[in-house]
């Protein structure tokens, strides 16, 4: 859904325009940038899983927030960290599992137990997902940010993170 940007209290938050893949479900993907930006060097670029859970506590499921805007200021004030902007992919809701849950491992278990694995409700009928979003973010993701934003294209410069199964996607 097109709901109100969530608000931080750091740094300006941008919308980025509907992206769309084949084989994955529409998303809400916000790029976070901190207060100057831009300025000096190029931006690195941290891309995070469960985007709609990183700022703003109001819109989230558990009304709790990662705190990413306060946490990352802060470090780039003390000087700990690259100047950096965080690109916000939020998850689909019911097929969170099916793109966090890495493929090919998965697909390599004996028969009998991917059937049990599949049978989990978290699945909610999904199919495995994970290969093409990862590809979403390769090929429509990554080539916007870098196009439309003061940023460092290389390798070295560019991260991924999440929590729980994003951090196993990650």
């Amino acid at each position: 859904s097109m709901a109100q940007l969530p608000q931080v209290s750091h740094g300006r938050l941008e919308r980025v325009p509907a992206l769309s893949s084949e084989n994955i479900a529409r998303r809400n993907i916000y790029v976070w940038l901190p207060d100057g930006y831009p300025a000096g060097e190029k931006y690195d670029v941290i891309y995070f899983h469960d985007g709609q859970m990183l700022f703003d506590s109001t819109q989230t499921w558990n009304k709790q927030e990662w705190g990413v805007d306060e946490v990352i200021s802060e470090l780039l004030q003390a000087k700990k960290m690259r100047p950096c902007i965080v690109v916000a992919i939020s998850n689909s809701g019911d097929a969170r599992h099916a793109d966090y849950c890495p493929q090919k491992p998965l697909l390599s278990l004996p028969s009998n137990l991917r059937d049990t694995f599949f049978a989990n409700p978290v699945f909610n009928g999904h199919k495995l997902s994970s290969d093409s979003y990862l590809h979403f973010i390769v090929q429509t993701i990554k080539p916007y940010i870098d196009k439309n934003f003061y940023v460092n294209r290389k390798a070295a410069h560019t991260f991924i993170a999440g929590s729980s199964m994003g951090g196993l996607i990650s």
